[in-house]
């Protein structure tokens, strides 16, 4: 890869083809879902829900520079209690599908319909530009709802909440992954930080305010 100072896209190509197919294939099994891969974990992201019934593999496809590229695979159980995989077009060639993001943390909260799960994800556009989004996600029988709208903002209904950042702005927060989307678990609160873009940080300045949603039943709404 370029991180090693020698790159060959075509080997990084099929080995993250070939780890990606590896684990949609093995989808359908559902001690893959509740194992815990000690030694994978510490080289891809893995990252399960509190019911253990959603999760995410992240990992860095090293075809990217000073912008990485990631790939994700999530694993869900249906109603039914079978077990299934599910991830986004692949192509082998970057350019195609852009440089993804890698998930980290995966909040949970119920509502009429079951569970809403909250995936937190990082995205690295260089060394200083980074972003974070929160998606949310819902089981619908045996079907993955990856654009679950519960999120009322002022400009409408919508699945999904991201900001970009400067990453120098939070360096010294000790936790890596930075952690910037909060969940209050009691309350059915999530907030994140306000950022400010200004002339010394035109990224994005993450400030120590904060905006925040709470589930109504429905819907996370604003409520400061």
């Amino acid at each position: 890869s370029n991180y090693g100072g020698t790159s060959d896209y075509e080997v990084l190509g099929k080995e993250n083809k070939g780890l990606r197919d590896t684990l949609i294939g093995l989808g359908s099994r559902s001690d893959v879902l509740s194992y815990r891969f000690p030694r994978l974990s510490k080289k891809i992201f893995i990252t399960s829900s509190k019911d253990g019934r959603f999760r995410a593999y992240s990992w860095d496809t090293e075809e990217g520079g000073t912008m990485h590229d990631y790939l994700t695979v999530y694993q869900y159980k249906g109603r039914s209690g079978r077990t299934y995989s599910w991830a986004q077009p692949y192509s082998e060639d970057i350019s195609d599908h852009g440089a993804g993001s890698f998930v980290h943390q995966i909040f949970q909260t119920s509502s009429k319909s079951g569970p809403i799960y909250l995936v937190v994800s990082t995205f690295i556009g260089s060394t200083s530009l980074a972003g974070q989004a929160i998606n949310a996600f819902k089981i619908d029988a045996e079907k993955l709802d990856t654009k679950a709208k519960v999120i009322k903002t002022t400009e409408g209904v919508t699945n999904s909440i991201s900001f970009g950042y400067d990453f120098f702005s939070v360096v010294d927060h000790p936790e890596r992954p930075v952690k910037l989307f909060q969940f209050d678990e009691q309350k059915k609160e999530v907030r994140f930080p306000v950022v400010i873009e200004d002339e010394k940080t035109p990224q994005g300045r993450v400030t120590n305010k904060y905006i925040t949603y709470r589930f109504n039943g429905t819907y996370f709404v604003k409520v400061k």
